[in-house]
């Protein structure tokens, strides 16, 4: 069954379903619609959550473990498996089908992909849990929606604007949801109700010293003083944690793809699509000086400041790892401890 992510709230509110499977297309329909799958399934009592990167080259035995193993307190779980490269592998597929074939009432698994391919679209494995479970395509919203998909934020907000500004608006974040959820967020924090031309200028030109989405860009390029100065700066003016590690993550995932694919014989065109424009010409360079092995360590990285950020992690510090992730993507990690990786404070 295939649900619209503007729609999964309504989906959820019936019960959850033991199998989603969520392509993210979309960074931030992606966010929202994982987020509340998550949320559904505390409230309906699943109330453990373990969460898994895994690859072709991952030991698949780790996914029996969590589909199979409960904690003292909680009986009933969600397993947050991630597929950042979109292939699981002989062993991951045959494990994803008998999932497919036999889901448990116990457990909720998300199964998270990439936009999917042509190769992905025809894998049996694919096809089994297309069939079996809740699909949620998390997908651009198309030009001629945005200004709707905008004035219907801004509502939720209270809100209302002009269609002058709205054009603006529009026009400023190109497409970009999550930079359109920025732009939303201040101006509800600024405090207005009413939105012209000259109250979106006075409100958003003092709030746009950093730019979330040019860190990625400018870490992949491997300019590091200027990604760290950056990062500092999207902290110090409050940014969220989870969304600046989103843009870092998802970049990184991109480019893990991108040196996968060209190490199995694709040529550039089809190793980096999925990207665009700048940010498709920072991967380039990116993979110019980073291989396969380091740009996992990378995207393991992010699932580790992940857990630290949601509190899963007993040591480590959440900036300190953002810190090191752009570092590390930029191509110059810090030389100072990091506690994101020495979970034991070694």
């Amino acid at each position: 069954m295939a649900v619209d992510p503007g729609r999964i709230d309504q989906s959820l509110r019936k019960g959850v379903a033991p199998l989603y499977m969520l392509l993210g297309e979309e960074p931030l329909q992606t966010i929202e619609a994982a987020d509340a799958i998550r949320a559904a399934a505390r409230e309906q009592g699943f109330d453990e959550r373990t969460v898994l990167d895994l690859s072709a080259q991952s030991d698949w035995s780790a996914l029996d473990a969590a589909l199979r193993d409960r904690s003292l307190f909680a009986s009933r779980t969600l397993v947050d498996l991630r597929l950042a490269t979109g292939k699981p592998g002989r062993e991951g597929g045959e494990k994803l089908k008998a999932c497919a074939a036999a889901p448990q009432s116990d457990t909720v698994l998300l199964l998270q992909l990439p936009r999917p391919d042509r190769d992905m679209r025809r894998a049996a494995w694919f096809k089994a849990m297309e069939s079996a479970a809740v699909v949620v395509h998390a997908r651009p919203v198309p030009p001629e929606r945005l200004d709707g998909w905008i004035r219907e934020r801004l509502t939720r907000h209270g809100l209302r604007i002009t269609d002058e500004a709205l054009q603006l608006l529009a026009a400023r974040v190109e497409g970009n949801l999550l930079a359109a959820r920025q732009e939303i967020e201040k101006l509800a924090l600024a405090g207005v109700r009413e939105i012209d031309l000259e109250t979106l200028s006075e409100s958003t030109a003092d709030a746009a010293r950093f730019d979330l989405f040019g860190l990625s860009a400018a870490a992949l390029r491997g300019e590091t003083g200027r990604a760290l100065r950056m990062l500092e700066g999207l902290l110090d003016e409050g940014q969220p944690e989870p969304l600046i590690l989103w843009a870092l993550a998802r970049d990184a995932r991109l480019l893990v793809q991108a040196l996968e694919r060209r190490a199995a014989g694709a040529n550039d065109r089809e190793a980096f699509q999925g990207s665009f424009g700048d940010q498709q010409k920072a991967l380039r360079l990116a993979a110019g000086r980073l291989d396969v092995a380091r740009a996992r360590d990378i995207l393991r990285l992010a699932a580790r400041v992940d857990r630290v950020i949601k509190g899963q992690e007993q040591h480590g510090d959440a900036r300190q790892g953002l810190l090191d992730l752009v570092a590390r993507m930029a191509g110059r990690p810090l030389t100072v401890a990091n506690p994101v990786l020495n979970p034991e404070g070694a």
